[in-house]
């Protein structure tokens, strides 16, 4: 008994058979975070599906949609649903970058290759690779980078401690809320409807991991009522179930001798211990002193935030309170700026769960946004005291860099930051001088090049009207700063010249 189905057809059924009473529309497609078009669109392939195992979908005016059927034709509907792994698979452009985020940290430190990696997600290559530029920027953020090697695949660029950690994260940000919640307190009916939203390729990873396990041997010690108090517990079963399941597949962690003997020989770590037997028993073998000390790291981090951190909750209107300050002090078109509403509202939900789990901020970016747009950074500090009262939480300096950069990112966008007027000045011919202007633009697109001028034509220029003079000679220095370069501007005039960008 079989009927064509795609991903999406699955999850609109498993979605409907779990509701004991009618549903709306709405409702299916925000649970399973569809547009009510693509679930319409699909809906009578979901009906001629329920028909051939002898189930009718009922469409009841006023209240919803509603499955009909005795409870072992539900089962028999459901077992044939767990055996459709080779239906075609349908995901939005959000699904497809956390399944390809999610393919290259579980295959690290191996290269993926981009045919699988466009067969896998049901795309075109071109798709894929866009699909790629749009998760680079959040393994970024996590401190980690993608490598592209020719012939041979990409894959992330880190550490497997990191790797793990941004497992972790990808897992928090992605799955539905409360649903690692359900798995580890054993609520097993709210996990199952919750499963119904996750994609195929996210749920694999999630059912590989022994997390019902290892929270079933936390639960048993002392670990659980120190956790219990906000969601670590639910972390660190979480980096424990990833730990193990690395370790299973031949992927060890290296944690610098410095930090392994001061996590081990910490006196909390003792509890920690109290863990190992039966964590020794899942693995099947004993597991060696880095994976401890990394266990015992997340657990110390986490036992120390849960007691500084208390209960967070955001306000809706908070990013709306941003824009309101940024258009104040920067530039009133701010307030309707949409994009960057977006991103504020984007980050701070994930703030928000780095700070509910205890999770760091990694911003390599810090030091160079700071001095690039120091005026900006300034009103990015407020906007983070700010959101420190709003939260009634201290949030990183890694939080106040990525704010500047969406805050500077939306200024360059709409031209909105004053352009640095500069003067290029070159001894010998202008076929030269054009190479040179060729390289600043293509170095500095936010630079208003505003004229060429030889030397001579220099020593009688008003030099008030520029900000910068970027020269291939020592000319004299007056209003505006002056930068000497070699006509084909190297990579060290390119940082001479990034110092007063």
């Amino acid at each position: 008994m079989s009927a064509p189905l795609d991903s999406r057809i699955i999850r609109i059924v498993r979605w409907l058979l779990d509701q004991a009473e009618p549903r709306r529309t709405a409702d299916l497609a925000a649970d399973l975070g569809l547009s009510q078009r693509i679930v319409r669109y699909r809906l009578a392939s979901v009906e001629n599906y329920l028909r051939t195992w002898g189930a009718v979908l009922e469409k009841r005016r006023g209240s919803g949609l509603l499955v009909v059927a005795p409870p072992d034709i539900r089962a028999a509907i459901l077992d044939d649903l767990r055996g459709r792994s080779e239906a075609p698979k349908v995901y939005a452009p959000e699904e497809r970058a956390r399944l390809l985020t999610a393919e290259l940290l579980w295959s690290f430190p191996e290269l993926v290759s981009l045919d699988d990696l466009h067969d896998d997600l049901g795309v075109s290559k071109t798709s894929a690779r866009r699909d790629l530029q749009l998760c680079e920027p959040w393994l970024e953020r996590n401190g980690l980078a993608i490598v592209r090697r020719p012939g041979k695949g990409v894959g992330v660029l880190g550490s497997e401690r990191r790797v793990r950690q941004v497992m972790v994260q990808l897992l928090l940000e992605a799955l539905p809320a409360g649903l690692l919640t359900a798995v580890v307190h054993e609520s097993s009916d709210d996990a199952e409807t919750l499963l119904s939203r996750v994609p195929y390729g996210l749920r694999e990873r999630l059912d590989a991991l022994p997390l019902a396990e290892v929270a079933e041997v936390i639960r048993g010690t002392v670990l659980a009522d120190r956790l219990a108090a906000g969601a670590g517990d639910v972390v660190f079963a979480l980096f424990v179930a990833v730990t193990l399941k690395r370790v299973d597949d031949g992927h060890f962690v290296d944690v610098e001798a410095g930090l392994e003997r001061s996590v081990l020989e910490h006196p909390a770590t003792d509890t920690v211990m109290l863990l190992m037997p039966e964590l020794d028993a899942l693995t099947g073998e004993p597991l060696k002193r880095p994976e401890i000390a990394a266990i015992a790291e997340c657990w110390l981090g986490l036992d120390t935030v849960q007691r500084a951190t208390p209960e967070l909750t955001l306000d809706a209107s908070l990013p709306e309170q941003l824009l309101n300050i940024a258009g104040d002090r920067l530039h009133e078109a701010l307030m309707d700026d949409t994009e960057l509403k977006a991103n504020l509202a984007s980050h701070l939900e994930r703030l928000s769960i780095r700070l509910r789990h205890g999770l760091p901020v990694h911003n390599p970016l810090l030091a160079e946004v700071r001095a690039r747009y120091p005026d900006v950074h300034l009103v990015a500090e407020d906007l983070g005291k700010h959101i420190e009262q709003v939260i009634g939480a201290p949030i990183a300096d890694g939080e106040v860099g990525f704010i500047t950069m969406y805050l500077s990112g939306a200024l360059e966008r709409a031209r909105l930051r004053p352009r640095k007027r500069v003067l290029v000045v070159c001894s010998s011919g202008m076929a030269t001088a054009w190479v040179l202007v060729s390289r600043v633009q293509a170095e500095f697109p936010e630079f208003d090049l505003v004229q060429v001028l030889s030397e001579e034509a220099y020593d009688s220029l008003a030099h008030g009207d520029y900000d910068l003079v970027i020269s291939t000679v020592p000319v004299d220095e007056s209003a505006a700063p002056v930068v000497v370069v070699s006509p084909l501007m190297s990579a060290r005039d390119v940082r001479a010249v990034s110092e007063y960008a």
